[in-house]
């Protein structure tokens, strides 16, 4: 069975009216909703709701407040959800080298060759924003590669007599898991926007967003 997409409830959807209703429309919708919901006639099970008509009403029956909402409405439906991107793809845009940061983050899991001065570094990566993503804020969602010990051979490197080529006889095998690093609204060009990866066992990085965004255009 197919997922159902669920519209996001908005200011209007909570008064019941259409995005172009009047603002006499929005003060009647207020009154009736309000009658409905008030906690004094309908118990307080309906406070948050009513909490929610006042907030609503609040918003759409200012016009300057209302007009920012709508273009904020408008922003928000024209962003496109990002595509993951990967830290170690492409590998030659990687430096010092894809295999010695490759290594570095294999050290995290194996435990292995770990020299005693070994520091958390940052992990520079650099993203381009859409002038809409930038006003509005979004996620950026960024692959990172972690290790887990290989199931056949249980982490030796080989299995009976032979090299497992499961793994290529390193014992490990390499799991792509997503951090979704949050960028506020009004990003501003060259804001930097820092991640921890301990959570997913990597101690050695921390992840530094560079946020550039698309040449100035009119938003239409």
């Amino acid at each position: 069975m197919g997922s159902v997409a669920v519209e996001k409830k908005t200011y209007y959807m909570i008064l019941g009216v259409p995005r172009g209703e009047t603002p006499g429309g929005i003060r009647a919708a207020y009154r009736d909703r309000a009658r409905q919901l008030h906690p004094d006639v309908a118990g307080e099970s309906t406070t948050r709701a009513f909490q929610d008509l006042n907030e609503a009403y609040g918003v759409l029956s200012d016009p300057s407040r209302r007009h920012a909402y709508n273009a904020r409405l408008a922003a928000e439906a024209r962003v496109v959800p990002r595509a993951t991107i990967s830290i170690l793809d492409p590998p030659e845009t990687i430096h010092p080298s894809f295999d010695e940061v490759r290594d570095r983050f294999v050290r995290n899991f194996t435990g292995l060759h770990v020299p005693k001065a070994e520091r958390i570094e940052a992990l520079d990566f650099e993203v381009l924003l859409t002038r809409e993503e930038a006003a509005s804020g979004c996620a950026v969602p960024i692959g990172v590669p972690t290790f887990e010990r290989c199931p056949r051979c249980g982490g030796t490197g080989v299995t009976w007599l032979y090299a497992c080529t499961f793994c290529r006889q390193s014992g490990v095998i390499e799991i792509e898991r997503v951090v979704s690093v949050h960028v506020p609204p009004m990003a501003a060009p060259g804001a930097i926007y820092e991640a921890s990866l301990a959570g997913f066992g990597i101690r050695n990085f921390r992840l530094r967003l560079h946020v550039f965004v698309e040449h100035p255009g009119p938003i239409l």
